[in-house]
């Protein structure tokens, strides 16, 4: 774990990487997160449920303590009152009637800033550690306007209070743990795709190229070519007991009951049980797709929550095939109910030209850097195949240019490379003079952003 000084006492810088999907938290010159968990936050719809905050006075004028609180805790003036925050697996996940779910993210940019600080609450609680005495690394989008830069900085030094702070490009970071200090990051995660090209350690933000497809794009898509097949999706919470079934035959189980359950808990439940298919199922074509050879491949078998079980085959590739082929994208259809038909969603640019897209709009001399570094990061770009589709598709894209693809091939390193880049970066020994201090903070308030890279 590395250590640095302050105040006299060695201490471990934190890192957070905050993702639209996960979060990951834990100490620098660590190989990997101490915490990860759903960057979503579960709101009672009740205004009765509410918790002190840490620090308050309660009625009779004495401290609220929470139940595992140690620390003396100072007295101060303010009584306002907390609304109760589910945050974690353990919290977000267990059926709750009337819990809203809301994922405080848009584009990767914080949206929701109350359930933002819900996401930090739960990280310094996770790691056990008083945010007041260690350094923070966040990460951050490449495209993060400088207004979320400017509050992020402000929530670091007024609520947190941290003594030193540091936003770090996630692209930057991601191709710092793939080794590169120059790389074209194609970044591929929960809600965005992107490709953004890193030179001598700094983002090129005129050839950033992003858009909102990505992991739960292909989650979609799953759900449709399951609907297409006339199979419904029952999440486990829905399911209190089934029987085995043969191969292809209607499910048997009790449904169980769960009033009052918000649409975007269900929602959720939904996805993730989409997830667990897509991650167990789906593949990505190596090379372009060709059906009929891809229809000589082997077949997966896979049973969902309520029992139902099935053979999948050249379903597994065209679920994802619309990422490097967009006219494979499915529409979702009109039900018999719906008073107004869906609208239809823009087709997603290839990932082929994406990257292609990034790499143009640098200068032509550095195109023979990016392409030989192309660096795969995000658990999306984990579906097997992606990497070496990634691979044949720039060689017939780009064939003048030598192309080489920088992807881990353990899976927790591809999955969380920002954070380990942040990592390493707060490691170095050089790093500590680009924190940005308390004392600079008192001085120059946000306007210190214009330091940051």
């Amino acid at each position: 774990m590395t250590t640095a000084t302050y105040g006299g006492d060695e201490v471990s810088a934190l890192v957070f990487d905050i993702g639209s999907s996960t979060s990951k938290v834990g100490y620098a010159g660590e190989d990997t997160p101490k915490a990860v968990y759903p960057s979503w936050v579960g709101m009672p719809d009740d205004s009765g449920m509410e918790v002190m905050d840490v620090d308050e006075q309660g009625p009779s004028g004495g401290l609220v303590r929470r139940a595992d609180e140690e620390s003396d805790l100072k007295p101060v003036k303010s009584e306002r009152r907390k609304p109760r925050r589910y945050v974690g697996e353990t919290e977000l996940y267990p059926w709750k009637p009337n819990v809203e779910l809301r994922n405080p993210m848009k584009e990767s940019v914080v949206e929701d800033w109350e359930g933002y600080e819900a996401l930090w609450d739960h990280a310094f609680s996770r790691l056990r550690v008083e945010s007041s005495e260690h350094p923070l690394l966040l990460s951050e989008p490449s495209w993060n306007p400088r207004e979320s830069r400017e509050k992020l900085i402000e929530l670091a030094f007024e609520k947190y209070d941290v003594p030193c702070f540091y936003l770090a490009r996630s692209a930057v970071l991601a191709a710092f743990a793939a080794g590169r200090s120059t790389a074209l990051v194609l970044d591929s995660g929960g809600s965005m795709t992107s490709a953004v090209p890193v030179v001598d350690g700094y983002v090129l933000k005129k050839a950033i190229q992003k858009q909102p497809f990505a992991g739960r794009y292909v989650s979609n898509q799953a759900l449709l070519h399951l609907k297409a097949r006339g199979i419904s999706v029952t999440p486990q919470y829905l399911v209190s007991n089934k029987a085995a079934v043969d191969a292809g035959q209607p499910a048997k189980f009790d449904l169980r009951e769960r009033p009052n359950t918000s649409p975007s808990y269900h929602n959720l439940a939904v996805e993730r049980a989409i997830d667990e298919f897509k991650e167990t199922v789906c593949h990505v074509s190596e090379f372009a797709f060709d059906e009929n050879a891809l229809q000589q491949r082997p077949i997966k078998n896979y049973e969902f929550p309520d029992g139902y079980n099935n053979a999948f085959a050249i379903e597994r590739f065209k679920i994802t095939e619309s990422l490097f082929t967009p006219r494979y994208m499915l529409q979702e259809q009109q039900q018999p109910n719906d008073m107004v038909a869906p609208a239809p969603q823009p087709q997603p640019m290839s990932i082929t030209q994406l990257i292609q897209n990034s790499v143009n709009m640098c200068d032509p001399d550095l195109r023979t850097q990016l392409y030989p570094n192309v660096v795969l990061t995000g658990a999306n770009t984990l579906l097997p195949g992606f990497a070496d589709r990634v691979h044949s598709e720039l060689l017939s894209a780009a064939p003048g240019f030598k192309t080489k693809i920088q992807a881990a091939g353990q899976t927790t390193e591809r999955r969380f490379s920002p954070w380990i880049g942040g990592s390493i970066l707060a490691s170095l020994g050089t790093f500590h003079q680009l924190w940005i201090s308390k004392e600079e903070y008192a001085e120059l308030g946000v306007n210190v952003e214009k330091r940051l890279h």
